[in-house]
Protein backbone atom coordinates (compact mmCIF):
# COMPACT_ATOMS: atom_id res chain seq x y z
CA UNK A 1 0.00 0.00 0.00
CA UNK A 2 1.19 3.00 -1.03
CA UNK A 3 2.35 5.61 1.64
CA UNK A 4 2.24 9.52 2.28
CA UNK A 5 5.15 11.23 3.86
CA UNK A 6 3.73 13.68 6.97
CA UNK A 7 6.84 15.28 9.09
CA UNK A 8 6.24 17.98 12.43
CA UNK A 9 8.94 18.97 14.67
CA UNK A 10 9.01 17.74 18.60
CA UNK A 11 11.06 19.28 21.37
CA UNK A 12 14.77 16.60 21.11
CA UNK A 13 14.50 15.11 24.95
CA UNK A 14 10.55 14.45 24.40
CA UNK A 15 11.85 12.64 20.97
CA UNK A 16 14.45 10.66 22.10
CA UNK A 17 12.39 9.01 25.36
CA UNK A 18 9.74 8.64 22.83
CA UNK A 19 11.80 6.82 20.76
CA UNK A 20 14.01 4.82 23.35
CA UNK A 21 10.21 3.11 24.51
CA UNK A 22 9.04 2.51 21.48
CA UNK A 23 12.07 0.55 20.35
CA UNK A 24 12.49 -1.22 23.48
CA UNK A 25 8.44 -2.65 23.15
CA UNK A 26 9.40 -3.43 19.51
CA UNK A 27 7.15 -1.11 17.76
CA UNK A 28 7.30 0.29 14.25
CA UNK A 29 7.34 4.11 14.90
CA UNK A 30 5.98 5.15 12.31
CA UNK A 31 2.77 2.31 11.96
CA UNK A 32 2.07 3.23 15.23
CA UNK A 33 1.91 6.88 15.27
CA UNK A 34 -0.26 6.31 11.87
CA UNK A 35 -2.41 4.30 13.83
CA UNK A 36 -2.59 6.90 16.58
CA UNK A 37 -3.12 9.54 14.63
CA UNK A 38 -5.96 8.21 13.01
CA UNK A 39 -7.62 7.01 16.19
CA UNK A 40 -7.09 9.91 18.24
CA UNK A 41 -8.42 12.76 15.58
CA UNK A 42 -11.58 11.74 15.86
CA UNK A 43 -11.36 12.94 20.04
CA UNK A 44 -9.86 15.87 18.97
CA UNK A 45 -12.46 17.18 16.60
CA UNK A 46 -15.25 16.76 19.09
CA UNK A 47 -13.18 18.10 21.84
CA UNK A 48 -12.64 21.29 19.42
CA UNK A 49 -16.13 21.26 18.13
CA UNK A 50 -16.68 24.83 17.19
CA UNK A 51 -13.11 26.09 18.43
CA UNK A 52 -11.00 27.11 16.03
CA UNK A 53 -7.31 28.97 16.78
CA UNK A 54 -6.64 32.65 16.15
CA UNK A 55 -4.04 33.41 14.12
CA UNK A 56 -2.22 35.39 17.44
CA UNK A 57 -2.56 32.26 18.98
CA UNK A 58 -1.51 30.01 16.36
CA UNK A 59 1.65 32.10 15.85
CA UNK A 60 2.08 32.08 19.79
CA UNK A 61 2.09 28.23 19.83
CA UNK A 62 4.16 28.24 16.96
CA UNK A 63 6.86 30.30 18.79
CA UNK A 64 7.10 28.35 21.70
CA UNK A 65 7.76 25.46 19.88
CA UNK A 66 10.68 27.28 18.04
CA UNK A 67 12.34 28.30 21.31
CA UNK A 68 12.68 24.87 21.70
CA UNK A 69 15.60 24.03 18.60
CA UNK A 70 12.68 21.37 17.74
CA UNK A 71 13.97 18.18 15.94
CA UNK A 72 12.45 17.92 12.47
CA UNK A 73 10.25 14.17 12.27
CA UNK A 74 9.52 12.31 9.08
CA UNK A 75 7.23 9.16 9.56
CA UNK A 76 5.54 7.69 6.58
CA UNK A 77 1.64 7.27 7.00
CA UNK A 78 -1.73 6.33 5.09
CA UNK A 79 -3.06 8.26 2.58
CA UNK A 80 -5.99 8.37 4.71
CA UNK A 81 -4.49 8.92 7.99
CA UNK A 82 -2.29 11.98 6.23
CA UNK A 83 -5.60 13.72 4.56
CA UNK A 84 -7.87 13.37 8.18
CA UNK A 85 -4.59 14.88 9.93
CA UNK A 86 -4.71 18.10 7.23
CA UNK A 87 -8.08 18.62 7.54
CA UNK A 88 -8.15 18.96 10.85
CA UNK A 89 -5.42 21.44 11.64
CA UNK A 90 -6.88 23.33 8.71
CA UNK A 91 -10.98 22.81 10.43
CA UNK A 92 -9.53 24.11 13.85
CA UNK A 93 -6.45 26.06 12.67
CA UNK A 94 -4.34 24.18 14.77
CA UNK A 95 -0.45 23.79 14.52
CA UNK A 96 0.63 20.22 13.50
CA UNK A 97 3.60 20.33 15.71
CA UNK A 98 1.75 20.54 18.62
CA UNK A 99 -0.76 18.21 18.00
CA UNK A 100 2.30 15.68 17.59
CA UNK A 101 3.86 16.51 20.79
CA UNK A 102 0.81 16.56 22.59
CA UNK A 103 -0.18 13.29 21.66
CA UNK A 104 3.70 12.03 22.36
CA UNK A 105 3.48 13.49 26.05
CA UNK A 106 -0.08 11.81 26.70
CA UNK A 107 1.64 8.52 25.17
CA UNK A 108 4.18 8.52 27.40
CA UNK A 109 2.39 9.39 30.29
CA UNK A 110 5.16 9.87 33.21
CA UNK A 111 4.61 9.11 36.72
CA UNK A 112 5.60 13.11 37.28
CA UNK A 113 3.15 13.82 34.62
CA UNK A 114 0.28 11.93 35.71
CA UNK A 115 0.37 13.05 39.06
CA UNK A 116 0.18 16.72 37.94
CA UNK A 117 -2.87 16.03 35.95
CA UNK A 118 -4.37 13.97 39.28
CA UNK A 119 -4.38 10.58 37.02
CA UNK A 120 -3.69 7.37 39.30
CA UNK A 121 -0.62 5.73 38.01
CA UNK A 122 -2.20 1.97 37.84
CA UNK A 123 -5.38 1.69 35.29
CA UNK A 124 -8.38 1.22 37.56
CA UNK A 125 -11.17 2.84 38.51
CA UNK A 126 -9.73 4.49 42.09
CA UNK A 127 -11.15 7.88 42.29
CA UNK A 128 -14.19 7.62 40.00
CA UNK A 129 -17.95 5.86 41.01
CA UNK A 130 -17.67 4.37 37.67
CA UNK A 131 -16.33 0.78 37.23
CA UNK A 132 -13.38 0.12 34.91
CA UNK A 133 -12.51 -3.35 32.55
CA UNK A 134 -9.33 -4.79 34.61
CA UNK A 135 -6.39 -5.79 32.29
CA UNK A 136 -6.41 -8.96 31.24
CA UNK A 137 -3.55 -11.12 32.50
CA UNK A 138 -2.80 -13.04 29.29
CA UNK A 139 0.24 -10.35 28.04
CA UNK A 140 -0.59 -10.70 24.23
CA UNK A 141 -4.95 -10.00 25.31
CA UNK A 142 -3.34 -7.22 27.12
CA UNK A 143 -1.76 -5.65 24.29
CA UNK A 144 -4.93 -6.44 22.06
CA UNK A 145 -6.92 -4.29 24.73
CA UNK A 146 -4.35 -1.58 24.66
CA UNK A 147 -4.34 -1.56 21.44
CA UNK A 148 -8.09 -0.89 20.99
CA UNK A 149 -7.70 2.45 22.44
CA UNK A 150 -4.43 2.80 23.96
CA UNK A 151 -5.23 6.24 25.78
CA UNK A 152 -8.36 5.08 27.08
CA UNK A 153 -7.50 4.75 31.23
CA UNK A 154 -5.99 8.64 30.94
CA UNK A 155 -8.50 10.11 28.77
CA UNK A 156 -11.44 8.75 31.30
CA UNK A 157 -9.61 10.42 34.27
CA UNK A 158 -8.98 13.41 32.97
CA UNK A 159 -12.89 13.64 31.32
CA UNK A 160 -13.49 12.54 35.37
CA UNK A 161 -11.39 15.15 37.00
CA UNK A 162 -11.07 18.17 34.52
CA UNK A 163 -14.14 17.90 33.04
CA UNK A 164 -12.09 18.36 29.60
CA UNK A 165 -10.51 15.86 27.64
CA UNK A 166 -6.52 15.42 27.02
CA UNK A 167 -6.83 17.89 24.08
CA UNK A 168 -8.12 20.95 26.24
CA UNK A 169 -6.83 20.25 29.58
CA UNK A 170 -4.93 22.95 30.50
CA UNK A 171 -0.76 22.23 30.64
CA UNK A 172 1.85 24.50 32.09
CA UNK A 173 2.42 27.35 30.61
CA UNK A 174 5.73 26.66 29.78
CA UNK A 175 4.18 23.43 27.29
CA UNK A 176 2.80 26.15 25.15
CA UNK A 177 4.45 24.09 22.48
CA UNK A 178 1.64 21.48 23.16
CA UNK A 179 -1.07 23.93 22.98
CA UNK A 180 -3.99 22.28 20.72
CA UNK A 181 -6.16 24.87 21.75
CA UNK A 182 -5.48 28.41 23.37
CA UNK A 183 -8.03 31.47 23.80
CA UNK A 184 -6.71 35.09 22.98
CA UNK A 185 -7.28 36.21 26.69
CA UNK A 186 -4.01 33.45 27.14
CA UNK A 187 -1.83 35.13 24.72
CA UNK A 188 -0.03 37.92 26.01
CA UNK A 189 0.14 40.78 23.38
CA UNK A 190 -4.04 40.01 22.62
CA UNK A 191 -6.86 43.15 23.13
CA UNK A 192 -8.13 40.32 25.15
CA UNK A 193 -5.40 39.26 27.10
CA UNK A 194 -5.34 42.60 28.28
CA UNK A 195 -8.83 42.95 29.01
CA UNK A 196 -8.70 40.04 31.04
CA UNK A 197 -5.35 41.52 33.31
CA UNK A 198 -7.49 45.08 33.75
CA UNK A 199 -10.35 42.77 34.49
CA UNK A 200 -8.38 41.17 37.48
CA UNK A 201 -6.73 44.47 38.53
CA UNK A 202 -10.44 45.82 38.80
CA UNK A 203 -11.47 43.12 40.61
CA UNK A 204 -8.53 42.99 42.83
CA UNK A 205 -8.94 46.76 43.48
CA UNK A 206 -12.96 46.05 44.72
CA UNK A 207 -11.43 43.49 47.09
CA UNK A 208 -9.01 45.81 48.35
CA UNK A 209 -12.17 48.65 48.84
CA UNK A 210 -14.07 45.99 51.13
CA UNK A 211 -13.93 47.14 54.81
CA UNK A 212 -12.21 44.76 57.31
CA UNK A 213 -15.50 43.31 59.52
CA UNK A 214 -14.58 44.51 63.02
CA UNK A 215 -16.36 42.13 65.23
CA UNK A 216 -18.84 43.33 67.49
CA UNK A 217 -18.23 42.61 71.32
CA UNK A 218 -20.81 42.46 74.04
CA UNK A 219 -19.59 44.45 77.24
CA UNK A 220 -21.29 44.76 80.24
CA UNK A 221 -21.97 47.79 81.82
CA UNK A 222 -20.09 48.80 85.00
CA UNK A 223 -22.27 49.41 87.74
Amino acid sequence: MPKTAISFNVPPRLWEAFKGQADGLFLSRASFLDYMIANELPHLRIELAGLKLSLRAKRHIAGAMKREGPTSVNIDVRPETAAALREAMQAHNLVRDAFMTRLLIFLRSTDAFLKYLEVPRIASSRGTDAYLEEMPASPLKAMEAVRDDPLFYVRFHVEAIHEVGIYRVPLPRQLDWAACYLADEDIPGTAAYRRQQKLGKELLAMLDDIPAKIPSKTRRAKK
